[in-house]
């Protein structure tokens, strides 16, 4: 390895590691404001919910890391910029492909790393901490409790919770041909024992029969607690192929699936083509003396962010090609960086 590519990747590796850390923070903050606070808050044990946390990170490092990388480069490049450094390797005759080298092949290490740890720790990673979660609910279900919950049972009819307090009142259980009315209930391991209570089935809209009970079980099947419901993300690529080829075959949409599946490979290649991009920004800029500021590199970093979140939701949605959602935002940000890079200074 040259001086200069150790040079450059030792000034790079410090804001990348910070940024790293900062958006793998600024992820499991989410899920700890948006989701796993209420939880705790109901009585959810919170070593498990650090340790559901903990099985969530592998997946914020692997989606974090390319963006941590852009915003390392593009921190980097200007930083040089200001510096005069950039233009005292062109004025010593070292090419813009001589610089633009050691942080491609760096972002290809983290593109090949990324897609490994995407295709093997962190599927397990997340189905994991998905069933701990479950186990965590099941031995705590009151967590999930709140007057107006509803669930399903094992038979398909909706249970529907009306209060919640010293124990489960106003109960409704609805289905088609049966209600069931109950006075008190209390959960066990995923089972609602039901108590007092009347039943009543109907023949159209008119009741046929009416009877009281004493006591009745309902298995709850939904009783689980599920974040993030997109059970693609925890698919292996060979599974989750199989999985868009059969909804296919049946003629279903697949924007969700299909998209999940592209993105999986896209993301973590996104770290040579922000490579390209920051190298040619920053020379193209330099030809006219001008820099970004610590402002322009977050703005231009949560661009990407942005421009990824709107390509995923539409390809998820089946407003946009699943190739084109996943595989745009690289697409966009690699034919600028060339554009640019080619259009620098020499």
């Amino acid at each position: 390895m040259k001086t200069l590519d150790r040079y450059l990747l030792r000034e790079v590796l410090p804001p990348f590691l910070g940024g790293l850390s900062a958006i793998v923070l600024l992820f499991l903050a989410g899920a700890v404001y948006e989701v796993l606070a209420p939880l705790v808050a109901k009585g959810a044990d919170p070593k498990a919910v650090l340790l559901y946390l903990a099985y969530r990170t592998p997946e914020a490092l692997v989606r974090g890391a390319p963006v941590a990388y852009l915003f390392a480069l593009l921190l980097l490049l200007f930083r040089l910029a200001e510096d005069g450094e950039l233009k005292a390797l062109l004025a010593l005759g070292v090419p813009r492909g001589r610089v633009l080298l050691p942080f491609l092949g760096f972002g290809l290490v983290l593109a090949l790393l990324g897609f490994a740890l995407g295709e093997s720790l962190v599927p397990r990673a997340l189905a994991e901490g998905q069933d701990l979660l479950r186990r965590t609910v099941l031995e705590r279900p009151r967590a999930l409790l709140t007057p107006g919950a509803t669930f399903q049972d094992a038979r398909g009819r909706v249970v529907y919770v009306g209060k919640v307090g010293e124990g489960i009142g106003a109960l409704r259980v609805l289905s088609a041909g049966e209600v069931l009315l109950a006075e008190r209930g209390r959960l066990r391991a995923g089972v609602l024992e039901v108590e007092e209570g009347l039943r009543v089935t109907y023949e159209g809209a008119r009741p046929r029969t009416l009877a009281r009970f004493q006591k009745g079980e309902l298995v709850l099947k939904d009783l689980t607690f599920d974040p993030w419901p997109n059970p693609a993300n925890r698919m292996p690529l060979p599974e989750l192929r199989k999985e868009v080829e059969r909804l296919r075959a049946l003629g279903l949409r697949v924007g969700l699936e299909a998209t999940t599946y592209y993105r999986r490979y896209a993301e973590p290649f996104a770290s040579p083509v922000f490579a390209l991009f920051a190298v040619g920004l920053a020379f193209f800029l330099l030809s006219g003396s001008r820099s970004l500021g610590f402002v322009g590199v977050a703005v231009l970093t949560f661009l990407y962010y942005a421009t990824w979140s709107v390509a995923r939701i539409m390809g998820e949605q089946n407003a946009l090609s699943p190739v084109l959602a996943a595989w745009g935002p690289n697409l966009l940000f690699g034919l600028l960086g060339l554009l640019l890079f080619l259009g620098g200074k020499r």
